[in-house]
């Protein structure tokens, strides 16, 4: 009686067909008379029934209609593309309120206005097997009811730089679960996955990335206290690449939310704050995997990353650095030179480095904090009256000549200095000639957190001024742009290119790269490094990181060639560290740039900073990073411009990127068969069976790749076209 009602119900059942390519809507009973929106074959279907649905761009937002659907994208030969889905911008792409099933549909919320989620499920506990949701702002509000994930990819968070946000929310009701098996999160940009309320949640054979605040959070406040009785649970998951700018990983502050990580692997905080904490508050480790490489077959593109040594002082221990990182690993590397204070002794020992293929950078003349326009300031208080300072000869890119003082009723405060003599021609010189006088106080200008002062600036690049009072006020003495830009930024590339020939052929050494002292640098800095002939420059945590992505005017958004991101890696990955902990900083940083496709630097200065012994440790860890290419800031340039599809001033934007991820395992990663078993049989990301009682592999796949075999990244450069 059972068997021949379950015939019934399946003779019962309908398919409707959905197409938007044909001419007009028919009645949905077949391809001939299909539908030509999504919405019709909802409002036509019935419990059982399956919405049959052709490849191609739907221009609608859904709402369910009856429990019990089933909406699929065709397997059906000339019907098997991809079904996208764009919604429109006052709606979610998606609102679910039924029991459904979603099987090959794509949600793409990237029209959706900013307090849209793309798909949003208020009842009915519906699944999404094989589905992509994103890109939105926001990605995904699960409701009453909860939902089941699988295989499917939730990423593109377009929130923008610096907002932090819930752009996945969790709040199921204490009695209803939410599960997520095999299922890639990524591109989150600063959102967060947000637990408010469910009877448990659960993350199986996860790949989390891309999370640059915190990648999960659960938070107790007056506002609401994350409950959920039988915890969050990520089993056999890999998360990484998230962090860069967060208090932690997985930040729970509730105390009715237990977070359990079960044989994964959780990598460190990306790129920068790698010696804090991973965790805040309830969460608990089972059978961690060691943190390292997970050994995956190549990011989602090629990483480039350059590794360089600063100031003209530090000459002798670039050349030690850069000739291991050359005779052991072919690197090739950058000297950033304060070209005014290098003796003959540091060209010489540049010369056969540039003819090994290593860069040398400019790094200004004299090492200067080149955005700041005031170079000294200067006050009488004396017993004369009337007192003025006047600068001779300077402005619009001409040196000042000479700098005088008047004062009525002192012959002390009468005087001139020659801004060209030899005692004179430095802001230092300058100051301390007239302190030494009486009644005068000249300081130089400092930046706090650096060692700079102006001292070393030229007088000559004083701006002029006529008669302005010292009289018991300070006056601020700025610098002429034109004339410092040229002493300071100019200069140097010229002083470069006659000290230096080039490595092959002879003639001069060009030099195309700048490396910004003190990290120093803004529009105005960057317009005049651009107008000296430099194409690269290298400036600090706050510059350009990563080229485009999926989409432009977000994170990461376009490059600056001359805004290039760096930081010191004793800063980042601390000093003198045991080798375990060092190699699972390194490998958090290098996946946190093969994830986004990043083009950064490493940069120290000399070895009491960072030593022979600490980069040699570094090196070889790089090395072994197949995926990583070491690269001159030239190089950063030249990939930028081959791989862009738009530049303005220097600026390169990619939105489109092939899909060459391939985030299977290595043979010999630690992720192979390292999981804990599941009692019921599931299928990996790739569509693998994972029997139940067998031990699974950690991350989206259970098998790995039998080689580690892959395209370097600088010939990925004609495959990226």
């Amino acid at each position: 009686m059972v068997a021949a009602l379950s015939l019934a119900a399946a003779a019962s059942a309908a398919t409707w067909y959905v197409d938007a390519a044909v001419a007009s809507s028919g009645n949905g009973a077949s391809w001939a008379t299909a539908f030509k929106t999504i919405e019709a074959g909802l409002n036509a279907a019935d419990s059982g029934d399956t919405v049959e649905v052709a490849g191609g761009t739907y221009a609608e937002s859904l709402t369910t209609v009856s429990a019990g659907v089933t909406v699929v994208g065709s397997e059906t030969e000339g019907k098997n593309g991809t079904v996208r889905v764009l919604g429109s911008a006052g709606s979610s792409v998606l609102t679910s309120a039924h029991q459904t099933v979603w099987r090959r549909m794509t949600f793409d919320g990237s029209q959706n206005a900013a307090d849209k989620y793309v798909v949003t499920i208020t009842g009915g506990a519906p699944t999404f097997e094989q589905c992509v949701i994103g890109p939105g702002q926001k990605l995904l509000n699960v409701g009453t009811g909860g939902a089941t994930f699988s295989r499917t990819t939730i990423q593109e968070a377009r929130r923008g730089d610096r907002v932090y946000s819930a752009v996945i929310q969790l709040n199921a009701g204490t009695g209803a679960p939410i599960v997520f098996d095999y299922c890639l999160l990524g591109d989150m940009e600063y959102g967060y996955i947000n637990v408010v309320t469910a009877s448990r949640i659960d993350f199986n054979n996860c790949l989390l990335a891309g999370f640059w605040g915190d990648m999960l959070y659960l938070n107790s406040s007056s506002d609401y206290v994350a409950t959920v009785p039988n915890g969050v649970h990520l089993t056999n998951c890999l998360a990484l690449g998230n962090g860069f700018a967060a208090n932690a990983v997985i930040e729970n502050q509730s105390a009715v939310a237990p977070v359990t990580l079960t044989n994964c692997l959780i990598q460190d905080k990306a790129p920068v704050d790698m010696t804090g904490v991973k965790y805040i508050g309830a969460v608990t480790e089972v059978s961690p995997l060691t943190p390292g490489s997970p050994k995956l077959t190549h990011g989602r593109r090629p990483a480039l990353l350059n590794l360089g040594i600063d100031d003209a002082a530090n000459v002798g221990f670039f050349a030690q650095v850069a000739a291991l990182a050359n005779s052991s690993y072919g690197m090739k590397m950058t000297s950033a030179v304060d070209a005014a204070d290098a003796t003959s002794g540091d060209w010489s020992t540049l010369q056969p480095l540039v003819n090994a293929g290593h860069e040398v950078a400019a790094h200004s003349a004299r090492h200067v904090y080149l955005p700041e326009n005031k170079l000294m300031q200067l006050t009488y208080s004396g017993s004369g009256t009337s007192a003025a300072v006047t600068i001779d000869g300077g402005g619009t890119g001409t040196p000042a000549t000479s700098l005088a003082v008047s004062a009525v009723g002192d012959p002390v405060a009468n005087f001139s200095l020659n801004l060209s003599a030899a005692a004179t021609d430095t802001i230092g010189e300058v100051c301390t000639a007239i302190n030494a006088k009486s009644g005068f106080n000249c300081e130089l200008i400092t930046i706090a957190g650096t060692t700079y002062t102006s001292a070393p600036v030229l007088a000559r690049d004083l701006a002029q001024v006529a008669g302005v009072s010292i009289q018991n006020v300070t006056a601020n003495l700025l610098r002429d742009d034109a004339q410092f830009f040229a002493d300071e930024i100019t200069a140097p590339k010229a002083t470069i290119e006659a000290n230096l020939s080039a490595a092959a052929g002879g003639g001069s050494y060009v030099c195309t790269s700048f490396v910004y002292p003190f990290l120093g640098e803004d529009a105005t800095v960057r317009a005049a490094v651009a107008g000296a002939g430099y194409s690269a420059a290298r400036s600090g945590y706050e510059g350009s990181s990563a080229m485009g992505g999926f989409y432009t005017g977000t994170t990461p958004g376009g490059y600056d060639a001359l805004n290039i991101w760096a930081v010191q890696p004793g800063n980042v990955f601390g000093r003198n560290l045991d080798a375990t902990t060092l190699a699972r900083r390194v490998s958090a940083f290098l996946e946190w740039a093969k994830f986004n496709g990043a083009a950064i630097s490493l940069f120290s200065h000399g070895a009491n900073e960072y030593s022979l012994s600490e980069w040699s440790a570094l090196l070889a860890l790089i090395a072994a990073d197949q995926d990583i290419t070491v690269a001159t800031l030239a190089d950063i340039q030249a990939y930028l411009a081959a791989n862009a599809q738009s530049v303005a001033n220097l600026v390169y934007t990619r939105t489109v990127w092939p899909d060459i991820a391939n985030y299977r395992p290595l043979a010999g990663s630690t992720l192979l068969a390292a999981g804990t078993a599941y009692a019921t049989t599931r299928t990996d990301f790739g569509g693998q069976s994972v029997p139940a009682g067998t031990t699974p592999s950690v991350g989206l796949y259970q098998s790995g790749t039998a080689s580690g075999a892959l395209t370097p990244a600088p010939l990925l450069l004609l495959l990226l076209q």
